[in-house]
């Protein structure tokens, strides 16, 4: 009897036990989807950068001359002017190389899309030149309702995706306010 009773409150506890293990055991978090990007390059093979506000009729240029240990960013004009550091440091390049999407909204997009998003008359053309001679053409359509976003077609394609706002007024500002050396660091 005695044996009987040890063998019953072993199964209880047991049971118990099992019953606590799967209520408080950790919960495997959800794996967030990849970041997914409009493009993606490496922002060393960028050679060039075209940037043109059509509507602003207003363009600007850069170009990579790499010399030793020298920043390589210019403008691309005849004098090759130096572009302020500060303002364009790594992110410049970085944010060109492959902005990330905050959605797909269409792959392949008629004609019909492609003018409901703005991209008859993009407010943003941005030619980047590579290493290897690759031309990459990118329209920045229209801002979504919300302004939060702006309509992108990816290079060379009909695919459109939305960019957060804040990566079009960095690109926009290049042409705007172009990073020229302050005048005290010339």
């Amino acid at each position: 009897m005695r044996l009987q009773n040890i063998l019953i409150m072993l199964i209880i506890l047991l049971a118990i036990g099992g019953v606590f293990y799967f209520v408080n055991a950790p919960e495997i978090p959800e794996q967030p989807d990849p970041q997914q990007f409009v493009w993606l390059i490496e922002m060393e093979e960028i050679e060039h950068i075209v940037i043109d506000l059509p509507n602003e009729n207003n363009s600007q240029s850069f170009i990579k001359i790499s010399e030793g240990d020298k920043f390589p960013w210019y403008f691309d004009d005849p004098e090759k002017s130096p572009v302020d550091t500060q303002r364009w440091g790594g992110g410049i390049p970085l944010l060109l190389s492959g902005p990330g999407a905050g959605r797909i909204i269409a792959e392949d997009a008629p004609i019909e899309k492609l003018t409901e998003f703005g991209f008859t008359e993009p407010q943003m053309i941005i030619t980047l030149t590579l290493e290897d001679g690759y031309v990459m053409t990118i329209d920045v359509g229209d801002a979504t309702p919300n302004g939060a976003y702006y309509y992108v077609r990816a290079p060379n394609t009909n695919d459109v995706a939305l960019v957060d706002y804040t990566w079009y007024y960095v690109i926009e500002r290049l042409v705007l306010e172009p990073p020229y050396v302050p005048a005290e660091e010339e």
